[in-house]
């Protein structure tokens, strides 16, 4: 679309001072948001000024064409919604995120809702000018036909109005299902919502950076605490019997360095013990979940959010370095017993508070590191027999002890725990390898409903009592904190004046939660900045989301508040007697909504189909059930590519043609996806990861149609392990120079000393992929691969860019280097994209590259032939040829 040279802002500029507000001023010549393929750009920008609205922006002439939506867009056709014209903004606002400061014109929040690209479906300077502007949204949220029509002014009217309309088309929905922007209401750019914007550090936009907000390690866990147990109840310390083991003898040990890190493995809830043989059962302690890691005769003690608690575990970490080992991780749970020798919470945390003499026992169920040899690859059985022969008798008064189990027999285990008045018991698979985060080989059975909560707020005493009278407490639904009722019982005199005291310093005048207590319930709140986490036990959850009968039992200091939320049981167990037991009716216990047809099975696993016949690719009539089986025949290809790295996800659950993104866990992911938990900006991140078929299956049933892979592993998330260069060719270049440039670039890593896989992407172009070693930070990785970009760029400029802006790239490829930030995904080899013939990003052999080869010429059923009949993986050698990014590397890529 051909554009004049001037552009007249004038009206922008005059509005805004720019000395103190963030917002551009428009006199760069800068494109931030690319456009591909040559069209416009749009971008919907959510505003919470002195009123909550949407400005709708279209690219047109060199400046950003706005409206104010007051309700923001609908989908659904019969929803009219007001737009009214404001003036026009510059390129670079589609990039703006961040806080308009009070006393500025638009004083507020803004974030980016949506993005895209936009086509005219006429002339659309003569249809702006007429008040009739018909187009299609390529977005991330909006897509399809949309009209913006003018609307007559009435006598003495000075706005503007216009109506912003739904076609009806494929991409239109009626009702509730049409209000997204009730259903989606975060930003696009970053995640996050109006008030994480409004709250951020680094909210401040600036012309040299992109709006995706900056990342801060480390990377942080959080769960409830799992493992643990014994073989007598109520608690007992025995020993297994004393042997002798090598680690380089266990089955699974594999030789490699010390990790600098192992995220602990987390128990998921299930509402009754696992039917069938081959699982061990320990007790459900009570305590503070710590793994360890012994170094050169030191030990250091950490939280599962990798704190350091060795200052305050010091007796324990003198156990350890006595064991005399020379390097070594491993896993359990810190506790104080009673007098009848139960794990005792508040005592716990009494033994820390108080800072008297500290009768805590490390109770230690896993080895994952033994001198020398990665041990979670082994069999859960294989590694507790060496861990069992490492650990002196666990006699009472001991610091360090043995978590023995018992094999089988779990709903004897589980009577007699609850019996005992134990909390419950961890399930675990005898075979199973240790895996970082949520999976579904340990799992947690409760005798009682117990979780922690975020308290919100408090109310005042009455009678007698001193300090306060109830607490308020919640739990994160996403980014949002929901009340859950008043905790009135529990508290000691003690604890009564100490937490008062903590809550008076955290008082503010702003309710917390989105469904704060109303009327009479109300009356006598005080709110308090929600950081402290309370553990409570309760009877049941009311049909409103309220606790029944809910009981006080201690602080917990090893949970960040952002990590809390609520506990859903997961899908059917069945028990050991041969039945089930279903969920307890809450949202996250059961699997699918739909019948059972379209099972799917692995080892013995089953995954549940819904609506198996519904057609995700409706050009071709591939259903559900189909993409299924495609992924049951790449298994054994796809899953490598996925195994270990958190994913973003491309959800199209009514086809290609209605997508979204996601990232973070929710109630409707089965519970065969693993979950890793990662510090972002405004707090925790609950991921997903995919190690397995069934995991896999499980994506598929959520309607995912993209799988996008982090280049990062979850046991080293800050330090990458490959780089990714997608070239990105303009539509006017031809194949055979996509090609070409594949080869340069290949030539180029090459003479650094650099080896490059290629893949298809199942779009237009091609990802190059290099394995490095993970001795460099996100921030490093990403300015080498840029060096690299603007290195192709200076020697070759008539061929590539590394300039994102649409401008730049006609003619050209674009070295996309960003892909090697923090979070930052590409596609995942092997994996289906939401495009028309279901194509998939296949991996390549370098001398497979041909003109008759496009970049979508592999698709779902092409790809399992292609497999059976190749007699090596193209990518064979992709584990040797992991090498170090170099000082020497850095210079010779210097301008």
């Amino acid at each position: 679309m051909p554009r004049p040279a001037t552009n007249d802002l004038d009206r922008y500029r005059r509005k805004r001072d720019f000395q103190r507000t963030p917002e551009p001023s428009g006199r760069l010549a800068r494109q931030a948001v690319a456009a591909p393929a040559g069209r416009p750009l749009f971008v919907v920008q959510k505003h919470a000024a002195s009123r909550l609205h949407y400005d709708f922006r279209l690219e047109l002439d060199g400046t950003l064409k706005s409206w104010a939506v007051p309700k923001g867009p609908s989908l659904d056709p019969a929803q009219k919604r007001l737009a009214v014209h404001v003036e026009d903004h510059p390129l670079e606002y589609a990039e703006f995120e961040g806080v308009i400061p009070p006393k500025q014109y638009g004083a507020g929040t803004v974030l980016v809702w949506d993005r895209g690209t936009w086509e005219p479906l006429s002339d659309p300077r003569e249809g702006y000018r007429r008040g009739v502007l018909k187009f299609r949204l390529r977005g991330e949220k909006l897509h399809g036909g949309w009209t913006l029509v003018r609307m007559h002014r009435r006598g003495g009217e000075d706005e503007d109005n216009w109506l912003l309309i739904k076609e009806r088309d494929a991409d239109a929905k009626s009702g509730p299902a049409g209000e997204i922007v009730e259903t989606l209401p975060d930003s696009v750019a970053s995640g996050r919502g109006i008030e994480q914007v409004k709250g951020a550090r680094a909210r401040v936009w600036q012309s040299n950076r992109s709006s995706a907000l900056s990342r801060q390690p480390p990377p942080a866990l959080s769960a409830p605490p799992s493992g643990r147990g014994t073989r007598h109840l109520p608690f007992a310390t025995h020993h297994a019997s004393r042997i002798t083991l090598h680690p380089a003898s266990v089955p699974g040990a594999v030789k490699r360095a010390c990790p600098d890190w192992i995220a602990p493995q987390l128990a998921s809830l299930v509402n009754g013990m696992p039917a069938g043989e081959g699982w061990l059962h320990e007790i459900k302690y009570d305590g503070y979940r710590i793994v360890s890691r012994v170094e050169r005769g030191t030990a250091r003690l950490y939280s599962r959010n990798r704190n350091d608690w060795t200052s305050r575990l010091r007796p324990q970490a003198e156990a350890l370095a006595a064991l005399g080992l020379d390097e070594a991780w491993l896993d359990g749970e810190v506790v104080v017993l009673d007098a009848g020798g139960k794990p005792d919470f508040q005592a716990l945390q009494n033994a820390f508070d108080l800072e008297a003499p500290r009768p805590i026992v490390y109770c230690l169920f896993d080895l994952m590191y033994l001198n020398g040899y990665d041990l979670r690859g082994a069999p859960l059985a294989e590694r507790k027999r060496l861990l069992a022969a490492l650990l002196p008798d666990g006699r009472d008064g001991a610091t360090l002890r043995y978590s023995d189990h018992l094999v089988d027999r779990g709903r004897e285990v589980f009577v007699e725990a609850c019996r005992s008045g134990l909390e419950g018991v961890i399930a675990k698979r005898a075979d199973a390898s240790y895996r970082s985060g949520r999976g579904s080989s340990w799992l947690k059975i409760k005798c009682e409903r117990r979780q922690e909560f975020v308290i919100g707020g408090y109310t005042d005493p009455s009678g007698s009592r001193h300090g306060f009278g109830a607490l308020l407490v919640g739990y994160y639904d996403g980014d949002e904190l929901r009340y859950a009722g008043k905790v009135g019982t529990g508290f000691s005199e003690t604890s009564l004046r100490e937490l008062s005291a903590r809550l008076t310093r955290l008082t503010q005048r702003r309710p917390p939660f989105v469904n704060p207590p109303s009327g009479s319930e109300a009356r006598g709140v005080h709110y308090v900045r929600p950081q402290l986490v309370a553990e409570v036990r309760f009877a049941e959850w009311t049909q409103e989301g309220i606790l029944r009968q809910p009981s006080f039992q201690g602080l917990r200091q090893d949970k960040p508040a952002r990590a809390i939320g609520r506990e859903w049981p997961q899908e059917e167990q069945g028990d050991s007697n041969g039945g089930t037991r279903g969920s307890n009716g809450g949202k996250g216990g059961k699997g699918d909504n739909g019948g059972t047809r379209g099972n799917r099975r692995e080892q013995g696993t089953t995954v549940r189909l819904s609506h198996p016949d519904r057609v995700l690719y409706p050009d071709m009539g591939l259903t559900k059930e189909g993409l299924a089986r495609y992924y049951e025949a790449v298994a054994e290809w796809i899953v490598p590519h996925l195994r270990g790295r958190p994913l973003t996800l491309v959800r199209c659950p009514e086809g290609y043609q209605d997508c979204f993104y996601q990232k973070h866990i929710n109630e409707t992911v089965p519970k065969a996806i693993q979950r890793i938990e990662i510090e972002e900006d405004d707090g925790i991140g609950t991921y997903m990861i995919a190690d397995s078929l069934e995991a896999v299956l499980g994506l598929v049933q959520m309607g995912v149609l993209e799988l996008h892979t982090w280049g990062a592993t979850r046991d080293r998330l800050e330090q990458p392990d490959r780089l990714t260069f997608d070239l990105d060719p303009d539509p006017s270049v031809p194949w055979e120079q996509v090609i070409e440039a594949a080869q340069l670039t290949r030539t180029l890593l090459d003479e650094l000393g650099l080896v490059s896989f290629v893949k298809t992407t199942g779009g237009k172009g091609l990802h190059l992929v290099t394995p490095i070693e993970r001795t460099c930070a996100w921030d490093e990785a990403k300015a080498f691969a840029k060096s690299v970009a603007d290195h192709m760029a200076r020697t070759i400029p008539q061929r590539f860019t590394a300039n994102m802006a649409k401008r730049a790239r006609k003619g050209k490829i674009f070295i996309d280097y960003l892909r090697n930030a923090r979070g930052a995904t590409a596609i995942a080899a092997y994996s289906t994209r939401a495009k028309p013939g279901a194509p998939v990003s296949v991996p390549l052999a370098w001398d497979e590259l041909s003109p008759e080869l496009k970049s979508d010429s592999f698709t779902v059923t092409n790809v399992p032939g292609r497999l059976k009949s190749l007699r090596a993986d193209p990518w064979e050698g992709y584990r040797d040829a992991t090498r170090r990014i170099t000082e020497r590397m850095k210079r010779r890529l210097a301008p």
